[in-house]
């Protein structure tokens, strides 16, 4: 067999080989660290603790939250950009999606937020955290 051919061979084999491993780093990952754990519940109970006197405000924390969840798990770029990579890890995505588009509402177009599509948004970003793994 000429060198060549055992050296393609050998390329490939070392090529899927990385690439097994960069899918199972992708794909099997624990889960957030005891530390992020509770940093996450602790805020989540403020954001719940603070939507009676403050809804909007406490949509735009959910969706830090979410954007600091996905940062943990390795996404990089913008919560939207996140939220496109990450999207199979996601059971309602469109949910995650309307919760965010209402976020980017209030904090761009300045405006007051109900408490219907406040709730609304809270469920789809806690639905989010907890496909995540943060058992809230």
């Amino acid at each position: 067999m000429p060198i060549w051919v055992i050296a393609i061979l050998v390329f490939l084999a070392v090529l899927f080989f990385l690439a097994l491993c960069l899918a199972w780093k992708k794909f099997h990952r624990k889960g957030f660290s005891d530390e992020q754990s509770v940093y996450i519940k602790a805020h989540w109970i403020r954001i719940i603790d603070a939507f009676s006197s403050h809804p909007g405000q406490s949509v735009l924390d959910a969706d830090k939250l979410l954007d600091y969840a996905l940062k943990c798990y390795g996404y990089e770029g913008s919560l939207g950009e996140k939220l496109k990579k990450a999207g199979g890890r996601f059971s309602d995505l469109n949910g995650v999606w309307s919760a965010h588009k209402l976020r980017n509402t209030l904090a761009h177009e300045l405006v007051n937020v109900n408490n219907g599509h406040g709730k609304q948004a809270l469920v789809g970003f806690k639905k989010a955290l907890n496909d995540l793994g943060a058992n809230l």
